[in-house]
């Protein structure tokens, strides 16, 4: 558990100056020094690369996560109707592809009240754990039995990631970097496919296994030297850490650099607190141009300046106990929020999102990627394109990358939705055309269902991460843990339900029917996020959750 006394060292820039024989500033710089100077702003890229730099611990939980996510996918392929050692059928391959899942909501809920206790950086330490177990379980099993625990314990832990993860990359990162830093996990999560996918091609999945054990100890490593989230540390009272932990994120700068930002930061968590916060006014996380006003009236509310700073860290430290102490008695409040429009609208939003998204195609056929292949006629190469898959959606997420912060997330899942809902129609047809009923011919083009794969790969891919990029912006700090929690658990309700029920779909429907099924979702889709979704990009959260609470829509268009 986080200590009350944890610190973040920096350096002060190195365009600070100093007068002949002035010792170095300890990251208590005045505005004004004997010799008249002040510390410089950091340059751009300097600012930019220690929000990165912070965030890389969250990438790499993202990595962890999605392997063992996408880990299911080689097991299958080498244990269904194996000839030796462990074999599965079709209906043990549903479970063992599936049984993850439907444990991970347990974690997901249970993660949001973690993070809100331990704090954003100590349960991205914690969550690590399962993992740790479950793949060294991964490479020691040798019965399904062993196979389907392993799954659940590792399901538990995918679950716990999502809250830290996501809240961390949202309380770190500055507006105008947000659409960039919450996009990129897009590229980890579809590399962490391709990087499993061809683990399990070139080694045993015992072998990839036993190496991923070495990923949730590197990540317990470089998160220990990552700072907590300002906010966070707020709303704990731990003022003086959190001033620390903003100079960090913001290029390992002095206070007087921050001290406009923070200001607001303050102001934004007394609102949340108090439950009071203006509605004719949206409060900046992140003020450019800031009026000196408002810095001298942070001054005058904030520091008591008849007191010496040891009485001022006791207060702070006593302030926390108190507030530590009404939150845990305030938790059914909370709990409560999610009930109000300025949760619940983004909560109906990313829930129906994630809900269209795992009934659309991609997340139903993950786990049988080589199965689905081998029935449109591509038995040979169906490993070889699963890895090629793999490259797709790495290739998919750059591109979500390189364009979301000028398409926007809402013009983006347009697209990619008309993509795969025209794409499942062709295959559909094909499906029924060609394969049914007499199944695969002798002589079968089998470039047009392989042309259809690669692009509904592509757009699957680019749109993939675009429901978890919301789930770091749209909710309100109050709730935004619990929110996320809760979100990521109906997620993988969602997906359990499409993995454990694809073989059955198809058994009943066949192929044709399945992939006219998945085109009538994604023309669903379509239509609700055309209505439902606003262009986000560039607007602080406070200016967002202002849009969800019906206070402010100026700048929300939908274009």
């Amino acid at each position: 558990m986080p200590t009350q006394t944890t610190e973040y060292r920096f350096q002060p820039p190195r365009s600070h100056l100093y007068g002949r024989g002035q010792p170095r500033c300890e990251g208590q710089c005045l505005n004004n020094d004997p010799t008249g100077r002040r510390a410089h702003n950091p340059s751009l890229f300097r600012s930019r690369l220690s929000q990165v730099l912070a965030n890389v611990s969250s990438y790499l939980l993202i990595l962890d996560l999605c392997i063992a996510y996408s880990f299911p996918t080689v097991i299958i392929a080498a244990l269904m109707d194996a000839e030796e050692g462990i074999a599965v059928n079709h209906d043990e391959a549903s479970w063992l592809g599936s049984i993850a899942y439907i444990f991970q909501p347990l974690g997901s809920v249970m993660s949001g009240t973690i993070v809100e206790f331990f704090g954003r950086k100590w349960s991205m330490i914690i969550v690590n754990l399962p993992f740790l177990v479950g793949w060294i379980l991964y490479s020691v099993s040798n019965s399904l039995a062993m196979l389907y625990a392993t799954n659940v314990i590792i399901g538990i832990g995918i679950g716990f990631m999502e809250a830290p993860i996501m809240t961390y990359i949202a309380e770190t990162c500055q507006p105008d970097m947000r659409a960039v830093l919450t996009s990129i996990p897009s590229v980890v999560v579809q590399c962490s496919f391709f990087i499993t996918y061809v683990m399990g091609m070139l080694t045993s999945w015992k072998t990839t296994a036993a190496i991923n054990v070495s990923l949730p100890i590197i990540t317990v490593i470089y998160v220990s030297q990552m700072p907590e989230t300002p906010i966070w540390l707020l709303s704990r009272g731990r003022v003086k850490d959190a001033e620390r932990s903003l100079c960090w994120l913001r290029g390992w700068v002095t206070p007087d650099v921050v001290k406009e930002e923070f200001s607001q930061l303050v102001k934004y968590n007394n609102s949340t607190k108090k439950g009071a916060m203006d509605n004719n006014a949206v409060i900046q996380l992140t003020v450019l141009n800031a009026s000196e006003d408002t810095a001298d009236l942070f001054d005058q509310e904030n520091i008591d300046h008849s007191k010496p700073e040891a009485d001022q860290t006791e207060n702070n430290t006593a302030q926390a106990n108190e507030e530590d102490s009404q939150e845990s008695h305030c938790s059914l409040e909370t709990w409560k929020e999610m009930l109000r429009r300025p949760t619940l609208r983004p909560l109906i939003l990313v829930n129906t999102y994630f809900l269209v998204q795992s009934f659309g195609g991609m997340a139903s056929i993950r786990p049988y990627m080589v199965h689905v292949f081998r029935e449109y006629g591509m038995h040979d190469e169906a490993e070889w394109i699963t890895v090629g898959a793999g490259v797709l959606g790495v290739i998919g997420s750059v591109t979500l990358v390189l364009t979301v912060h000028w398409l926007g997330k809402r013009l983006i899942s347009l697209l990619c939705m008309t993509g795969n809902a025209v794409c499942c129609l062709l295959l559909g047809v094909y499906s029924y055309v060609v394969l049914y009923p007499d199944g695969v011919p002798e002589h079968q083009v089998t470039w047009m269902p392989l042309t259809l794969f690669i692009l509904f790969f592509f757009f699957s891919s680019t749109m993939f991460h675009v429901p978890w990029m919301m789930l770091s912006e749209v909710f309100p700090f109050r709730t935004r843990g619990i929110a996320t929690g809760f979100s990521a658990a109906v997620c993988y309700v969602f997906l359990f339900t499409t993995s454990k029920t694809y073989l059955d779909m198809e058994s009943t429907m066949h192929l044709h029917g399945v992939f006219f099924f998945f085109s009538a979702v994604n023309f669903f889709a379509i239509v609700f996020v055309y209505f439902r979704l606003p262009r986000m990009e560039g607007k602080s959260l406070e200016e967002i959750e202002a849009y969800f609470s019906g206070q402010n829509k100026k700048g929300f268009l939908k274009k």
